[in-house]
C-alpha cells in the first residue's frame, strides 16, 4: 500500500510499462474489479432487526469489530454456510451483503458502504478489446436481459428495478458506469492480448514491493487503433476475460455453412429483408436460451423457422411464467412439436443434423457472412424413426452455447500427455506474396516473440467440438512426401512444434518440401488451468481451479480469475470475486 511504497528510480526498457496489476477484459468483471483496486473500500453498514437474513450471517456479522473494513475481517469465515447459485463461498457473502434477501423477492437496501481511501489504491490498467462491458457490446440491442435490473448494478450502485433490460441498455450502463466512478484513467480500451508469460530474471534485486524488478508477469498486444504493439510487467494479473469469445460448433462439414451468434443472425435478417425472396427464406436452429432469442428474432423480421432441436430446454422450463412469458411462449411452440400450429414456426424435436451441402456458389464480392445466406439443403436424422429428411434453406445458424478464448495464456501443462496425429503432406505452388511473407517469418517473429505463436495457434486451431479436442494439419507445398512426423513437446511452459520434413527455399520455380502440422492449441481452450487440467476450461464444466478464498490460480502465484470463468455466470455475483483478490493483495502488500 502507499504507506509502505519506497520512491523507486528503477526503470524498464523503454517500451515496457509497469503497473501493480493487470486486468485482462474490461467487461462487468473488468470494471468492479477496477473499481475495488482504485481505493474504494467496503465496510459493513448495521443490519436492520427486521431484516431476514440468515441467522448465523447476522451473528457472524455482529462479531465484527465497529468500524472494521471487510479487508481486515475473514471473509471465508463469514461466507461458512451460504448457499445459492454460485459455487464460490465470497461471492455469495458480497451477493447477500450487497442485495439482502433478493431471492426471497425483497428489495432492501445494500449493507456496504463504500468508502474511498487513497492509501488503499492500487495502480492497475484494465486491457479490452471494445468498449467498457465486454460481450455486452456484441448482443442484439434488444435482447432482454435474464437477470431484472437490481441485479445487474454494480458497487456503489443500487437499484429496485424488477424489470429485464436489453442488451443495449446495460451496455450504456457499462460505458456510463466507468465515467460516473472516474476510472477511466484505468482502462485502454480496443486492445488485444496476446501472451501472459512470466517476465524475464531481472537485472538485479528490487529496492521495494513497488519496484518494477518486482515484476512477475509480462502481459504483450496490440493497439487496434494505434497499431502497435505494447507491453508491460506487472507483479499480478487478474483474468476478467469472460466466457463468450468462442462459440461452440459442431463439426467442419457443418459449421462452415452456419452462423454462431446472435449479432450476426441479426444482421442476417436484416439483408433478408433487403431481397424480394425473404418471405421464402427459412431458417434452422438449436435449442437453448439463446435459440429461443433467436426464434423470436426470426419471427419477428417474418422469417420462417424450423426449430431443430433434440429435447424441449430445460434452462426455458425453470423460468417462471410470470417473468418470463417470451421464454414459456418458446417452450411451448418446442414442447408442441411438428402437431404445433403457429405462424412461420416448425419444431422439429428428437432430429440432429447431418449434412449441408450448398445449392448456390458462393461470390468473390461477398463477405463471409453474406456468402452464409445462401440457399442450401440441409439433411435431418430422426432420431426415433431414424429415417431421414431434407429441407431447403438459406441459413443455418447453430446457437450452442460459448466458451472462453484463453490463447493468451502461457501454460506449463505437460504437453506431451497431448497425443498427437501423424499427417500426411500434399503439394501446392506458392506465389510471390506468399513467399515473400514467408521469407520475413522469422523476422517477424523476432519482433513479435510469443505474441505472434499465440496469435498464430488461436486462428489456425482446429475446431474443439463440444469439448472434444481432436487434431488437424494444414500441410501446404510438400513434394508429394507420404507423412511427416511432427511432435510436440513442452518447453518453459510453451508448446514446442518439431516437424521432420526437409526445408527448401522458397522460389517461386520450385515446390517446397514444408511439412507445417498444427496441432490442437493447448492455449485457447486453457488446457491445465481448470479443476480438471486436461480438459478445457468451460464456465459451467470445468472453470478455473482457484483457491476459493482469495480466487489465486493454483500453481500460478499472482494470477487470478473471476466472473464466468470460475462459475460465476451472473452479474450479481462478481463482486464477491473482486473483493476476494484484492483483500488478498493488500494482506500480502501489507506483508512486505
Amino acid at each position: 500500500m502507499r504507506d509502505t511504497m519506497k520512491p523507486c528510480q528503477h526503470t524498464l526498457s523503454d517500451d515496457v510499462v509497469y503497473k501493480d496489476v493487470v486486468v485482462v477484459g474490461n467487461g462487468p468483471s473488468g470494471m468492479v474489479t477496477s473499481f475495488v483496486l482504485a481505493g474504494n473500500v467496503p465496510y459493513l453498514k448495521d443490519i436492520p432487526e427486521d431484516l431476514p437474513i440468515d441467522e448465523m450471517l447476522r451473528a457472524r456479522l455482529s462479531n465484527l469489530p465497529p468500524g472494521q473494513s471487510l479487508y481486515d475481517a475473514d471473509l471465508l469465515e463469514l461466507a461458512e454456510g451460504l448457499e445459492g447459485r454460485s459455487q464460490n463461498p465470497i461471492s455469495l457473502l458480497m451477493d447477500n451483503l450487497l442485495r439482502p434477501c433478493a431471492d426471497l423477492g425483497i428489495q432492501a437496501d445494500s449493507l456496504i458502504e463504500w468508502r474511498y481511501d487513497v492509501e488503499k489504491e492500487i495502480d492497475h490498467v484494465v486491457l479490452g478489446r471494445g468498449p467498457p462491458g465486454g460481450a455486452w457490446h456484441t448482443f442484439p440491442p434488444q435482447v432482454r436481459t435474464l437477470s431484472p435490473g437490481a441485479w445487474l448494478s454494480l458497487p456503489p450502485h443500487t437499484t429496485d428495478s424488477a424489470e429485464r433490460l436489453t442488451a443495449s441498455a446495460v451496455a450504456e450502463y457499462c460505458r456510463r458506469y466507468v465515467q460516473a466512478c472516474h476510472l477511466q484513467r484505468y482502462f485502454r480500451c480496443n486492445v488485444v492480448v496476446t501472451s501472459v508469460t512470466a517476465a524475464p530474471p531481472g537485472t538485479g534485486a528490487p529496492c521495494s514491493p513497488a519496484c518494477p524488478r518486482s515484476a512477475s508477469y509480462c502481459v504483450s498486444g496490440y493497439d487496434h487503433k494505434e497499431g502497435r504493439g505494447f507491453r508491460y510487467a506487472c507483479r499480478r494479473v487478474v483474468i476478467a476475460a469472460g466466457a463468450c469469445d468462442r462459440p461452440n460448433v459442431l463439426p467442419e462439414h457443418i459449421s462452415h455453412h452456419a452462423l454462431h451468434q446472435l449479432a450476426a443472425l441479426e444482421k442476417a435478417a436484416q439483408l433478408n429483408q433487403q431481397h424480394p425472396k425473404s418471405q421464402s427464406r427459412c431458417w434452422w436452429w438449436v435449442r437453448g436460451v439463446s435459440a429461443a432469442d433467436a426464434v423470436r428474432l426470426a419471427r419477428a423480421s417474418g422469417l420462417h423457422v424450423y426449430h431443430l432441436h433434440r429435447t424441449a430446454a430445460d434452462s426455458l422450463a425453470k423460468l417462471p411464467l410470470l417473468n418470463y412469458p417470451d421464454y414459456n411462449q418458446v417452450y411451448k411452440m418446442m414442447c408442441d412439436g411438428a402437431s404445433g400450429n403457429y405462424t412461420n414456426y416448425k419444431s422439429l424435436p428428437e432430429h440432429m443434423i447431418v449434412e449441408v451441402t450448398p445449392l448456390l456458389s458462393p461470390q468473390t464480392t461477398n463477405t463471409e457472412e453474406e456468402n452464409k445466406i445462401r440457399l442450401k439443403k440441409v439433411k435431418l436424422l430422426n432420431l426415433v424413426t431414424n429415417k431421414t429428411v431434407e429441407l431447403t434453406v438459406y441459413i443455418v445458424a447453430v446457437l450452442i452455447g460459448s466458451k472462453p478464448d484463453l490463447f493468451f495464456l502461457q501454460t506449463n501443462f505437460d504437453l506431451n500427455t497431448i497425443e498427437i496425429k501423424k499427417c500426411k503432406c500434399n503439394e501446392k505452388k506458392i506465389d510471390e506474396k506468399q513467399c515473400f511473407l514467408r521469407n520475413h517469418w522469422h523476422y517477424l517473429k523476432s519482433v513479435l516473440g510469443q505474441s505472434i505463436q499465440s496469435c498464430k495457434s488461436r486462428y489456425l486451431n482446429y475446431t474443439e467440438i463440444n469439448g472434444n479436442i481432436d487434431t488437424k494439419c494444414a500441410l501446404p507445398d510438400c513434394n508429394k512426401r507420404d507423412t511427416c512426423t511432427c511432435n510436440t513437446k513442452a518447453e518453459r511452459g510453451l508448446a514446442v512444434r518439431e516437424c521432420k520434413c526437409e526445408i527448401i527455399p522458397y522460389s517461386n520455380l520450385r515446390r517446397e518440401k514444408n511439412c507445417q502440422c498444427q496441432p490442437t492449441n493447448p492455449y485457447s481452450s486453457g488446457l491445465g488451468y481448470g479443476i480438471d487440467p486436461k480438459k478445457p476450461v468451460d464456465g459451467r464444466s470445468n472453470p478455473v481451479a482457484i483457491d476459493k478464498s482469495t480466487h489465486e490460480m493454483f500453481n500460478f502465484p499472482g494470477m487470478y480469475a473471476l466472473g464466468p470463468l470460475t462459475a460465476d455466470n451472473f452479474i450479481r455475483f462478481i463482486p464477491g470475486g473482486a473483493l476476494a483478490l484484492v483483500t488478498h493483495i493488500h494482506r500480502e502488500m501489507k506483508s512486505e
